[in-house]
């Protein structure tokens, strides 16, 4: 089998350089899209902003390419572990295991963004001597003929393009073997030869040459009928490869025949190829090929074209017919046209052919894809076509380096460059890392793309770790701060969660992990006597941060400076006070001295109070709490807490019970505590759980616990993890401004959902259907007993840590027995579960 034509023009390589049969030479990228998704529209202007700078500095014949291709899955695999020593963490590796059976499932794809610049033609010599070269028996070509000079020649043109598009894109060369792959996915595109997207897993290398396949393209499908007597008028190609005949690949090339006579509003209906994401069963890959032309020629060609028009008005001026009318419209659109130039001094004029390219394994499966974007783009009135005999040289011309063809012209379309860049054609939806463990799959993007929460791996690219969740109750908040604690643990580091739920369903996962420590504050087996958990330097300092709002004094107030002078360092040696009990008895003693002050009497009344009730924190026998366990937890179902209402409300928090105070103070303490073990720099990566997020946020030891979680955590491999059902509420202050990473599951209440979803950063005058999602189509409770299905449990909206906003799915763990440990309880099968099994995958 061999081609009707030469489509491969390919006859040289070296690097990112492409030298083709014509004599042009290229340079190819790897184009890094910039974050779209959800974001705000003024960020969605900086984007188009990106795209115009680009679009105004690429030279003519410039190729923007949008490739589709399946994610290896030992890839994503790969991503898994980075930073992580599976030989001391035999959990992860066991996770890590377990999900290769699910990603394969999933079947996660991706998108590539390529961008091939003209930089050059070969000298004659040059081009000979390659032709001699290709017209041998080998296709592999020496690279050799060309000289480092000319080499040199070709990089410096290619920077200095570079250099006035920008660094927005972060352009990367490819390597020589990418245009290899490129070729074999053209041929295969769709079908099951379709090879992995070029990442980690199946690195290319930086060869010389390539080796390029043969194939057959037949249009019109013909060959599938034998005995066909015409030819078919089908706008289809078939492409056969000689050792795959057995899986042949169906594909069919669109191109837009008009967009909106009124224009094509920016953002939100310009973006018109992101329609092609999240099409099944067929892979969609766009191709745009551009030509530029500055704003004194288009105004010397407007008056060209003006001058004609009012001729041709002239000769019809005596007809009555509507071709006057027509030439007096055509006037008018071309004044407007020339008005925007006169007014945009830095504009130019773009001429763009684009190529949509739809691949599958069957005819069927192909047109079907075809029709329906056809549909889908009457919505947005643009009107695709798929031209019959001119599907060939569509298809080559997503090929770098394909010399031009007559249908490259013959669907080219003029716009000015700001309108061309509300195309913004190189972005993405992606959030999460680029790398560490998968928590879910990305639902706004259309590919499945795992989500990568790189929790321990932020520190080392100056990123905080620490996180926030809100959602309605059962939504899926306790099972996803679990789900981090489990990966923290699995992955080498410990956390502390403090469990407030009745039935203790922190304590029942806790079981599952080896020697891990569950604490119960009101039947207490260890202490948290601040004078006896912190070191001497602090512990003074840490005792009165509980003391004071927990006797309901003021520092500056007589009892409050005689006990703060008492646990100062000299006060604190000179009475020898080593724990609670030894303040209490200090200050008894005092009290009974002859001449003493009322306020000690004071202190020993307050503090007598209290000191039979916490013997957490007055007990001596107890051993201070230790955090050097992997897995802690701290159940306090039994201490009365204040309302957030009552901690930001002066009278009502002035009039808190007795109890109330207890409560806050010891869940301080253990906030606190974690902050001293975790904030260390022992080696170890530390994770604080809080579910109550307004006892970390609203009161001030909680507030500086929160901050410095959030400031410093990446210094120290630390971070804390806060969940709340009203972030307009509990999350202000650090938990607003500094915790970057964000989630947002079902919340039914309208209040409550357009405070999470303005927390996440959302502009909802801009975007008002995500407020209904986010109530309705979000993990909805359908049929008999409102129940969650089990394949739409865990779906959230989030935010990551380079501010770009996504909707996904969360997954739990691959491992059969860690899902089971975190989705049951004592009590329940899990209502809130958002696991994803294996088997139930679906795309």
């Amino acid at each position: 089998m061999a081609f009707e034509r030469e489509l491969q023009p390919t006859a040289a390589i070296r690097g990112n350089l492409q030298f083709t049969h014509s004599g042009l030479v290229t340079a190819t990228y790897f184009i890094n899209p910039l974050g779209y998704g959800l974001r705000k529209p003024s960020d969605k202007f900086d984007v188009k902003m990106a795209h115009h700078s680009l679009i105004t500095n690429l030279p003519n014949g410039s190729l923007l390419l949008g490739v589709q291709a399946r994610l290896n899955t030992i890839d994503v695999l790969t991503k898994m572990v980075e930073g992580i020593d599976l030989d001391e963490c035999e959990d992860y590796a066991d996770e890590v295991v377990a999900s290769y059976e699910r990603i394969r499932l999933i079947m996660p794809q991706t998108r590539i963004y390529l961008l091939t610049i003209p930089v050059g033609t070969a000298s004659t010599s040059g081009v000979s001597a390659l032709s001699r070269m290709w017209r041998g028996s080998t296709t592999t070509i020496d690279a050799t003929a060309v000289s480092r000079a000319e080499l040199d020649q070709y990089a410096d043109k290619a920077q200095e393009i570079l250099s006035r598009i920008g660094s927005d894109f972060d352009p990367v060369p490819v390597p020589a073997a990418l245009f290899q792959w490129l070729w074999e996915h053209y041929l295969s595109r769709g079908a099951a030869g379709d090879p992995f997207a070029p990442t980690q897993a199946e690195a290319l290398d930086d060869a010389t040459a390539a080796v390029f396949r043969s194939a057959a393209l037949d249009e019109g499908a013909n060959t599938d009928r034998s005995h066909r007597l015409r030819p078919s008028f089908i706008p289809v190609i078939k492409l056969v490869q000689p050792d795959y005949e057995f899986m042949p690949s169906y594909q069919s090339m669109l191109t837009p025949h008009s967009f909106p006579y009124a224009g094509m509003a920016f953002p939100g209906g310009s973006e018109f190829l992101n329609v092609l994401d999240g099409m099944s069963e067929v892979t969609v890959d766009w191709g745009m090929r551009i030509s530029t032309r500055p704003a004194d020629q288009v105004l010397k060609g407007n008056e060209l074209s003006l001058r004609r028009l009012g001729e041709q008005m002239d000769q019809r001026d005596q007809e009555v017919s509507f071709a006057q009318n027509t030439l007096a419209s055509k006037v008018r659109m071309l004044g407007e046209y020339n008005q925007h130039f006169e007014v945009n001094g830095g504009e130019s004029e773009v001429s763009f052919t684009t190529v949509i390219a739809v691949g599958g394994p069957t005819r069927e499966i192909t047109m079907d894809a075809v029709n329906s974007l056809k549909r889908k783009y009457k919505r947005f009135q643009i009107e695709m076509t798929t031209p019959v005999g001119a599907q060939v040289d569509l298809w080559s011309m997503l090929m770098p380096g394909s010399p031009r063809r007559r249908a490259f012209d013959d669907f080219a379309h003029i716009l000015p460059s700001d309108m061309w860049a509300g195309f913004v054609p190189f972005n993405t939806s992606q959030v999460g890392d680029d790398s560490g463990p998968v928590i879910g799959v990305n639902l706004l993007s259309g590919h499945f793309e795992p989500i990568h929460f790189g929790i321990m791996e932020a520190a080392l690219h100056d990123l905080s770790a620490s996180f926030a969740v809100t959602g309605e109750l059962g939504s899926g908040k306790s099972y996803f701060l679990k789900l981090m604690a489990v990966l923290v643990h699995d992955m080498g580091g410990q956390f502390l969660a403090i469990d407030r739920s009745q039935v203790g369903e922190w304590e029942h996962f806790a079981r599952s992990i080896d020697n891990a420590v569950v604490i119960d504050l009101a039947n207490p087996t260890v202490s948290l006597d601040p004078l006896r958990l912190f070191d001497d330097r602090i512990a003074g300092e840490r005792t009165l941060d509980t003391i004071l709002p927990l006797l309901d004094l003021s520092p500056t107030s007589g009892s409050g400076a005689a006990i703060s002078n008492l646990l100062t360092p000299k006060g604190i040696a000179e009475h020898g006070i080593r724990s609670m009990l030894d303040l209490f008895q200090v200050i008894c003693r005092l009290r009974d001295q002859p001449g003493s002050t009322e306020e000690y009497a004071d202190l020993a009344a307050r503090l007598g109070t209290v000191a039979n009730r916490m013997p957490v924190l007055f007990d001596p026998k107890l051993p201070p709490l230790s955090l050097t366990a992997a897995a802690t937890v701290v159940r306090s179902h039994h201490l009365a807490l204040p309302t957030a209402e009552e901690l930001v409300t002066p009278h009502l928090y002035n009039r808190l019970p007795l109890t109330k105070r207890l409560g806050t103070a010891l869940y301080e303490l253990v906030g606190v505590a974690a902050r001293e073990a975790f904030l260390a720099d022992n080696g170890r990566f530390g994770l604080l759980v809080g579910d109550e997020a307004h006892h970390f946020t609203q009161t001030q030891v909680g507030s500086a616990v929160t901050s410095d979680f959030s400031r410093d955590g990446r210094k120290h491999l630390a971070a804390i993890g806060l969940a709340s059902h009203d972030p307009a509420t509990d999350f202000q202050g650090a938990a607003h401004n500094l915790i970057p990473n964000r989630f947002v599951f079902r919340q039914r209440d309208e209040t409550l959902a357009r405070n999470s979803l303005e927390w996440l950063g959302v502009d909802l005058e801009q975007a008002p259907f995500l407020l209904s999602m986010l109530r309705e189509e979000t993990s909805p409770p359908v049929g008999p007993g409102r129940q969650v299905p089990e394949e739409r449990r865990g779906e959230m909206f989030m935010r990551d840590a380079l501010n770009r906003i996504g909707r996904g799915k969360i997954l739990g763990p691959a491992r059969y027995d860690r899902a089971a440990a975190i989705t049951s309880t004592p009590s329940s099968g899990g209502g809130g579960r958002a696991e994803l099994p294996a088997r139930q995958v679906a795309r």
